[in-house]
């Protein structure tokens, strides 16, 4: 059980340095221009880094506000001006790129510590980072997936502070050193664990119960290319 939790996370910090397909990294190859203007990030099935990075921004040019820049491979694609994951983007949706200070690394191993602490395994991450409706503030949400594609939880992440937010499925939480802020990112306030219910802000541990089955829902769809 703990070789898998190290196995990810030695997966995930490998990845994160050599800039081998975080969000940061992908935001990096878009105009500055247009990543001060950023509303959105998706990407679907993560290992713990996904095939394609989805950067929606807001384009004020475009009727419906919507410009998405697609990164794959540590390569730019392409920019579009409509996309799967939004219809219209307003000036209201913009969080830009200088408020995400924690980048999709951290989250995969904030998720692989959450499936360590219920017995499971990582097998997948979608990943979707926008303007959190109870904060106001971007926030990562992140659902967690078997290596079948079946649901295991879904983290919400504040994108800035790193504070983890709720923990939608998980029975437990792992050791409160685990849900600490990446190193720099000053005044995150102490992680705790954090319960089921979603909250806005970080929660007491869940008293402990015997841990049930969650592995449920069906597979998720891959996102157009």
């Amino acid at each position: 059980m703990y070789l898998r939790a190290f196995l990810f996370f030695a997966f995930v910090s490998t990845a994160a340095a050599q800039g081998s397909g975080t969000a940061l990294d992908a935001l990096k190859l878009i105009p500055k221009d247009a990543a001060k203007r950023l509303a959105r990030i998706e990407a679907r099935e993560g290992t713990p880094s996904p095939e394609r990075w989805y950067l929606l921004v807001h384009d004020p040019a475009e009727p419906r506000g919507v410009r998405e820049f697609v990164v794959a491979g540590g390569k730019f694609l392409t920019s579009r001006t409509l996309s799967q994951f939004a219809d219209t983007l307003m000036p209201a949706d913009i969080i830009g790129a200088d408020t995400v200070k924690v980048d999709s690394a951290h989250v995969g191993k904030l998720a692989a510590a959450f499936a360590e602490a219920n017995g499971a395994k990582v097998g997948m991450l979608n990943y979707e980072l926008m303007r959190d409706a109870a904060t106001n503030a971007p926030a990562w949400k992140v659902t967690v997936l078997d290596a079948a594609g079946d649901q295991l939880g879904v983290l919400a992440v504040n994108a800035t502070r790193g504070a983890v937010l709720s923990a939608e499925g998980f029975e437990k939480s792992p050791a409160v050193e685990l849900l600490a802020p990446p190193t720099g990112i000053a005044a995150a306030g102490a992680a705790r664990p954090v319960g089921k219910a979603a909250r806005p802000t970080p929660a007491p541990p869940p008293k402990p119960n015997v841990l049930k089955r969650i592995f449920g829902g069906g597979k998720n769809p891959k996102p157009e290319q």
